[in-house]
């Protein structure tokens, strides 16, 4: 009786320890209170990566822990000054949200010398994901306030990013970065953190429009879509003084730079990572906006039309053709409606569909990235050549059509009065490729030019191509000619042709 007794007692002697220690295996993470669900959860990166992960997806650099205490990844190589193409991911411990109705998350970060930060520069969230490669798991964008490159090391709030939408869930959360070889950003980040409260979020982070002159991007929507010529309206708010470092100032009492300005959502705002700068080129747009010589503009709202793209290191607008300032002033070239258009090509990004065909000479029509134009000019290298260059539209359809009217517009300088000369178009409805010779052309009038020897682009005027209804094989070439002399060696530019 004594033996079973003591077998019986050392059986849950046994037992306890078993139960003790699954116990402990059960609870040994309560060091981390995200198990209870409790929040806020943070992780500053002061002394470590902390419990983040990393996962490189391609190339050879991924996050890590940089002494200045902040997470950081970049696919640049200051020793060798190269860039190489990565994708990589920093994410999160698993983060208990079950008991919580709403939440949202914070980072300070800062994202610089990026091609388009809304791509290669993302926060994701995933409530399927365990371990590995992302793709192991379902991840979901989060939508955030447009990042923008603050042209210093300076870090930025990422602004509150709503996860209610995930509450009840148990989460991870991922930074993801990409690079190429010919542009590889630096993205720092420190200071996460989730808390419980729903996310506010400041209507200046807000994008609305979508870049047509019915509905403009607000100055959110174009910082967020850099990349093509559009409509931005926002308030005139100051302007740039290039230096070391860029000044921006917010007044126009001390204005002496005519060649830009800063609009923003607010008139009162002075955060300049919600500013675009703005381009004024000379003519119209620079005369009717600055606020050098009109400094009773600033604080007004202005329609804008131009390149968005980086200026000053930061997004901006350049380029800008046109503007209508509140009160009905305006002023440039408005550009071409293409809507209902039978075909439109805006050289805004390329050449498109036209070829260009060079009879004679070694200048040929090109692409300008800074005039966002089709352009050609027999001057280079400071010596004025003989030339003869074709630029010829794809096929224009016009077998369905009962009328065809085409515009386009066009700048010209250096011609001396013999742009009607040098600078003529032609349409033709039996050339298919090669030599302009070997097809038929007609000579079609342009209306008007641009004589202002200062490059201001100026409306072709209506030219018809009624004529040639019911053809599916129509195709205009503008052609230039240069005779190697002072007053016959132009520079001519085009840009939003359109038939209608």
């Amino acid at each position: 009786m004594i033996m079973k007794t003591t077998k019986f007692f050392g059986m849950m002697l046994f037992a306890l320890a078993l139960a003790t220690t699954a116990c402990t295996n059960v609870n040994d993470p309560v060091e981390d209170p995200i198990v209870n669900g409790a929040l806020p959860f943070s992780e500053t990166f002061e002394a470590s990566l902390g419990k983040f992960t990393t996962q490189s997806v391609s190339g050879d650099q991924a996050w890590a822990f940089d002494s200045n205490k902040y997470a950081l990844i970049s696919g640049y190589l200051s020793a060798d000054k190269s860039n190489h193409a990565n994708i990589d991911w920093l994410i999160s411990p698993e983060i208990d949200l079950s008991n919580v109705t709403t939440a949202k998350l914070t980072f300070d970060h800062a994202a610089r010398y990026f091609t388009d930060l809304k791509t290669e520069a993302t926060v994701w969230v995933s409530s399927n994901y365990i371990e590995g490669l992302p793709t192991t798991a379902t991840w979901t964008q989060l939508s955030t306030k447009t990042f923008t490159d603050p042209g210093s090391w300076t870090l930025a709030s990422s602004g509150e990013i709503s996860l209610t939408a995930y509450a009840g869930k148990k989460i991870k959360i991922a930074f993801k970065y990409i690079s190429t070889d010919t542009k590889a950003g630096t993205w720092e980040i420190k200071n996460f953190m989730i808390q419980q409260g729903e996310a506010v979020v400041d209507p200046a982070d807000l994008v609305t429009g979508n870049g047509t002159e019915a509905t403009p991007y607000n100055v959110a929507g174009g910082i967020a879509n850099q990349g093509a010529s559009k409509w931005v309206k926002g308030y005139i708010v100051g302007y740039v003084v290039f230096g070391t470092p860029t000044a921006y100032v917010f007044t126009s009492d001390t204005c002496t730079v005519s060649s830009n300005m800063l609009i923003a959502g607010s008139k009162t705002e002075t955060d300049i990572t919600r500013c675009m700068a703005v381009q004024l080129p000379s003519g119209a747009v620079q005369t009717g906006l600055n606020l050098k010589t009109v400094k009773t503009n600033l604080g007004k709202e202005v329609t804008i039309y131009g390149s968005l793209e980086a200026y000053f290191g930061k997004p901006g607008l350049k380029t800008v053709s046109y503007y209508a300032l509140e009160g009905g002033t305006t002023g440039g070239t408005k550009p071409a409606d293409t809507s209902n258009a039978i075909f439109a090509e805006t050289f805004a990004a390329s050449l498109g569909n036209f070829t260009q065909y060079s009879t004679l000479g070694d200048q040929v029509w090109g692409w300008s990235s800074n005039y966002k134009c089709a352009l050609v000019s027999g001057y280079a290298s400071s010596t004025r050549y003989v030339n003869e260059d074709w630029l010829i539209s794809p096929a224009i359809n016009l077998s369905t059509v009962t009328a065809a009217t085409l515009t386009f517009s066009h700048a010209g300088n250096y011609f001396n009065g013999s742009e009607s000369t040098n600078c003529t178009l032609f349409v033709s409805t039996n050339y298919n490729t090669g030599n302009p010779a070997l097809a038929t052309w007609t000579q079609l009038i342009i209306p008007t030019y641009d004589q202002s020897n200062k490059f201001t682009f100026t409306a072709s005027g209506n030219i018809s191509l009624t004529s040639y209804v019911g053809s599916s094989n129509v195709k205009i070439a503008f052609k230039y000619k240069s005779d190697g002399t002072a007053t016959g060696t132009g520079n001519w530019e085009i840009k939003e042709v359109v038939v209608k």
